[in-house]
C-alpha cells in the first residue's frame, strides 16, 4: 500500500523536500520507507512527487490509518513551513507591484522590505510576534491538511488564491502599512529637510547653545559663557502648551531652529532619552553638533538626579 501525494511549487528558495524529511524523521526511524521525487516542470516550477509505503495489513502499535494521518499532519506543517518561508515575499512583492504599479524601482524594494518586517515583527513585544508568527502558519496547516485529507495533487499557488484568503488579506494590510510607514518617513525627511535649510540660510542669534537633557526630558539651554538662554524663546510656545498643542520635544526643536546656532554642544550626563526631538536635532543640524562626554554641568545634574533617586 502506498499514500501518495504530489507538491507542485514554484523553483526559487524551493527547500520543501528538505523540510519534509526533517518532519518525517519519526516515520522513518519506525522503519516506514519514505521516497520523495523532486523533477523540473520548467524554469519556475518543481514538482515534487511523496510516497509513504505502508505495509498490507496493520503492524505494531499503530494502525495504518494512524501512520497516514501522522504522516499527512507533519506534509501539511511542511509545506505550510514552505509557504511562509518562500511563498510570502513573492506573495508581497506580487501585491506591491500590482497597487504601486508608479512607485520607482528604490521604493519597491523598500516597500518590501517593510512588508517582510511587519509580517514578521508586526508588535512591540517579541513573545507576541512569535505567537502570532505561530498561529498563522498553523492556520495555514490547518487548511493544507484539510485539502490533502482527499486530494492526491496540491499545486501551492492555485491553493493559495483559492483556499487562503484570509492570508492573503494579510498580505495586503503589510503592503498598506508598509505604503503609509514610507509615506510617514518621506514626510519626515521632507520636513527636515525643510528645517536644516532655514538653520543654513538663517544668521545665527547665538553662536553657540548647550543643552543638557534630564533623564525625564527636561532640558536645559545655556551660550557659550555659561548664561542661561532667553526664557522669552520658551515664553513664544507656552500658551500653545497649555492647550496642548505642542509638547516640551517640539519646544525643544523650534527654540533651536529659531536661533540656528553654528553649534550644538549636548551634554551627555546620561545616556540621551531615547526621544523622536533628540532625532530630530541630530538630523537637522549634523555636523554643528558636538558632545561633551562629562563637565561640571553634567556632573551637577547627575549628581542631583541621583539624590532625588535615593529613598
Amino acid at each position: 500500500m502506498v499514500y501518495e501525494l504530489q507538491v507542485i511549487t514554484q523553483r526559487a528558495n524551493n527547500r520543501l523536500g528538505e523540510l519534509i524529511n526533517e518532519r518525517l524523521e519519526w516515520i522513518k526511524q519506525r522503519g516506514y520507507e519514505v521516497e520523495i521525487i523532486c523533477e523540473r516542470l520548467d524554469d519556475d516550477t518543481d514538482s515534487l512527487i511523496f510516497r509513504l509505503y505502508l505495509p498490507d495489513r496493520d503492524e505494531g502499535v499503530f494502525r495504518i490509518e494512524d501512520i497516514t494521518y501522522i504522516c499527512k499532519h507533519q506534509l501539511a506543517e511542511a509545506i505550510a513551513e514552505h509557504i511562509v518561508t518562500a511563498w510570502e515575499s513573492r506573495l508581497l512583492w506580487r501585491e506591491i507591484q500590482r497597487t504601486c504599479r508608479a512607485f520607482p524601482p528604490g521604493d519597491k524594494a523598500r516597500l518590501l522590505s517593510k512588508a517582510e518586517e511587519f509580517m514578521k515583527c508586526c508588535h512591540s513585544s517579541e513573545s507576541l510576534n512569535l505567537l502570532m508568527n505561530f498561529g498563522r502558519k498553523s492556520r495555514i496547516a490547518s487548511r493544507i491538511l484539510g485539502y490533502i485529507e482527499d486530494a492526491p495533487q496540491l499545486v501551492v499557488e492555485g491553493f493559495i488564491t483559492f483556499w487562503m484568503q484570509d492570508y492573503l488579506t494579510e498580505i495586503k494590510f503589510a503592503v498598506e502599512v508598509a505604503i503609509e510607514e514610507l509615506r510617514n518617513e518621506k514626510e519626515y525627511n521632507d520636513f527636515v529637510n525643510l528645517l536644516r535649510y532655514f538653520v543654513e540660510t538663517q544668521p545665527p542669534k547665538i553662536q553657540e547653545v548647550n543643552l543638557l537633557m534630564s533623564s525625564n526630558g527636561v532640558f536645559y539651554l545655556w551660550d557659550s559663557a555659561g548664561s542661561k538662554i532667553d526664557d522669552n524663546y520658551i515664553e513664544y510656545y507656552l500658551e500653545d502648551m497649555l492647550f496642548e498643542e505642542i509638547d516640551l520635544d517640539d519646544v525643544l526643536v523650534s527654540i533651536l531652529v529659531t536661533i540656528a546656532p553654528r553649534r550644538i554642544v549636548i551634554h551627555e550626563n546620561n545616556p540621551l532619552p531615547s526621544k523622536e526631538s533628540v532625532t530630530m536635532i541630530r538630523n537637522v543640524f549634523q555636523d554643528r553638533i558636538v558632545t561633551c562626554q562629562g563637565c561640571e554641568r553634567c556632573g551637577q545634574l547627575k549628581g542631583h538626579e541621583a539624590g532625588l533617586r535615593r529613598p
